[in-house]
Parts: structure tokens; sequence; C-alpha cells
């Protein structure tokens, strides 16, 4: 006899029957997990794609195409001098750039590692560029110049598409360095692919609206500045929207494939669409000036009225006023003044001083210029001011339900 055996501590072999009993158990536990786990994957997919994904690439948009349309107009001020030439230079160049931006802004809000998140830039360029791969590869090439940036949700949908499948495998392999990069470009072959019918479906919306405009410029005056303004507050790109929508029709006019009937009305449509949006910066700004002070005023007058959104989501009712100014002004844009507004300012409204530079760019007369400080600074202030008011006196909204947070 051993020593354990002698004190009575020799340990007892281990029942079959118990351990057999435990493995099929943690068996079962996985079965039931794994209808869980999809149910919780499946629920969290439109968080994913609409709200982070976007979120990432407003901010890709914003630092190359926006940055770049702001850098172009403070050079157009330059004069045709060294200065403001290299200045025209940077903004091309950070224009072309806006799908490597997208794709970059998407890849890291998604929490990807960092060899995807580069080369979730060519992804998104190849997307941004694939209406222009149809119908040979050789056009891509030539669309490829400085200045000219592609479309935004073309960039969306193939960076998304590369960073989904590639993420199933990056960082769970010793070639990750190769296999990563190598495995981006090859899947943004069949980004091209995947992104070509939402580009072609967004340009016929484009197409639509164009020629809606022409026909009810009333009606669409409103359904355009009311649907703008709730898109720039939600989180959402409505930058990006914009540009997808407008670019095709105003570039198609250049190119010869646009009357020039459907090349105004999707101007006056871009004037309808920066009112709109402005009607719920400057609204929110001025509607809650008693809670935020001129922090508030400033960062969302000029900055983004998604500030707002956990206060929207606890109670709705405080964008009513702001819905109610864009369905005021949007026919006042479109059928008295006459605003216009690019592809670029359109889903921008007053953040940066976008929309109202690109407004000035395009619309012409006295009165189109009275229109743009009218109708994108003095009207919406006046009555989001007015309208909110009367809210907070039918105790439908109440101090501090505005309030952002410090």
């Amino acid at each position: 006899m051993n020593d354990e055996e002698k004190n009575g501590n020799s340990s007892p072999e281990p029942l079959s029957g118990t351990s057999e009993t435990a493995t099929a158990q943690e068996k079962n536990n996985a079965e039931k997990s794994k209808p869980n786990a999809v149910k919780a994957y499946l629920k969290a997919l439109p968080k994913r794609y609409f709200i982070t994904a976007f979120s990432g690439m407003a901010q890709g948009l914003f630092v190359t195409l926006i940055a770049g349309t702001i850098l172009a107009m403070i050079a157009g001020w330059c004069g045709d001098n060294y200065f403001g030439r290299t200045l025209t230079g940077i903004s091309n160049i950070a224009k072309t750039l806006m799908g490597a931006g997208i794709g970059v802004g998407i890849a890291h809000a998604l929490g990807k590692n960092k060899l995807l998140i580069f080369s979730a830039a060519v992804a998104g360029t190849v997307g941004a560029f694939a209406e222009n791969f149809f119908p040979s590869a050789s056009s891509a090439f030539t669309a490829l110049k400085l200045g000219a940036p592609g479309n935004p949700i073309g960039a969306y949908v193939a960076t998304m598409l590369v960073v989904e499948i590639v993420s199933a495998y990056a960082g769970k392999t010793k070639l990750d360095i190769i296999l990563v990069p190598l495995g981006a470009l090859f899947l943004s072959f069949a980004g091209i692919f995947a992104a070509y019918p939402f580009i072609w479906l967004i340009g016929r919306l484009g197409d639509f609206i164009a020629f809606a405009t022409d026909a009810t410029p009333f009606v669409m005056g409103i359904v355009i500045s009311v649907v703008m303004g709730i898109v720039l507050t939600m989180p959402t790109s409505s930058a990006a929207i914009w540009i997808s929508v407008a670019n095709p029709v105003l570039l198609g006019y250049a190119a010869g494939t646009v009357s020039e009937a459907n090349y105004n009305a999707m101007l006056l449509a871009g004037g309808a669409a920066t009112v709109g949006c402005a009607c719920h910066m400057i609204g929110f700004a001025v509607a809650s000036f008693r809670e935020n002070k001129w922090s508030g005023l400033i960062a969302q007058g000029l900055g983004t009225s998604m500030l707002q959104i956990p206060n929207i989501m606890k109670k709705p009712v405080i964008m009513l006023p702001m819905i109610i100014s864009s369905a005021i002004s949007g026919p006042l844009s479109t059928c008295v003044f006459k605003v216009k507004c690019g592809a670029s300012g359109g889903g921008m409204g007053t953040s940066g001083l976008v929309g109202i530079f690109d407004s000035f760019r395009y619309t012409s007369g006295a009165l189109g210029s009275i229109g743009i400080i009218l109708l994108m600074i003095v009207l919406p202030a006046i009555l989001n001011f007015a309208l909110s008011e009367l809210f907070r006196k039918k105790g439908a909204i109440k101090f501090g339900d505005m309030k952002l947070p410090d």
C-alpha cells in the first residue's frame, strides 16, 4: 500500500457515467446557444450597417470630399496665383480620395484590425468608381482624374462586402500581412458587381427627383426639405446620400446625357435639401438655446443637429418644430426664391457653412441671394423659436428635453 492509501486519502476514480453526462450537457448547451448567437447577430445588423458604418462613412466623407470642397472655395477666393492654384490641387486630391476615406472610416468604425482598415481604402475607392467599370474596365481609369470623387454609396457597399468577408480570417493567420490586403483586393472585384446595382438604383432615384421637381416644384419642395432634414439629424450621412442622388444628374448634364431642364430641377431640389437641413440645424440651435447656451448654438448651428439624437430617442416630439419649419421653407425655396445648390452642399445645411457657400455658387440674382440668408438662417430661427415656445407652453416640450450632454 502507498502512503495515500494508508492515510485513507486515495481519490476515487471518476465515474464514466458522470463524465458522459457532463459532455452531453455541454453539447446541449452549445446547440442551444447557437440560435441565440444567430439572433443576437441579426438583431445587431441594422445598428451595425446603418448607424455604426454610416457614422464612419460620414467621417471619411467629411475629411475628403467635404473638406476638399471647402478648401476649393477658399482657393477660389485667393485668385489665380501660385497659392490659390496649389490649394485647388490639394482640394482636388482630397475629393478624389473620397472612396478611400469612406473605406477607412467604415472599417475603423467597425473596429477592424489595422491591416484591414488600410486595405479598406482600396475597396472604398474601387466601389466609388464601380459604375465606370461598365461596360469596360478601361473607362474606370479615365474616370480617375483629380477632383472626381465617384459615388459614396458604391464605396459603402464595396467596403462592407470586403470588410465583412476578410474580417472572418483577419488576425487569425500568420500570413495576415499578405492574405488580408490580397483578399481585400480580390474581393474588391466582387465589390464592383455588388455596388453597381445600388449605384444604378440611386441614379434612377435622382432622375425621378429631377423630373418630379421640374413638374411639381411645390410638392417636391416640401418632400425633399422634410426628408433631408430628418436624414441629416438621424445617424446617417445626409451628405453622402445627396451626393449619390444628385451627382449622376449634374454630371450627366456636363456629359450631354441629361437635359437642361432636369439639371436646373436637380439644382432646385438641392436648394430645398439644403434648406431642410438648415431648418434642423439652426432650429435645434435656437430652440435649445435656454438649455445649451452659446456652445450649443455653435455646435448645432455650424456642426450638426445629430447631437440631439439621444434626446429625440427619449422624446421624438422635440423634432416636430423642425419638421414643420422644413415643410414651410422648402416650397418657398423651390417656388419663390429659386435657391439652387450642388451635390456637395445639398446634404450639409449650415454645417461648416458648406451648404450656404455652395448655394451662393449656383443661385443667381439678388432674390436668390436674399432667399439663401432668409431660408437658411433667419426663417428657421424665427419659425423654430416660435414653434418650440408654443410646444413648451402646451407642455409638449419641457426644460431639459433638448439638453446636450456636457
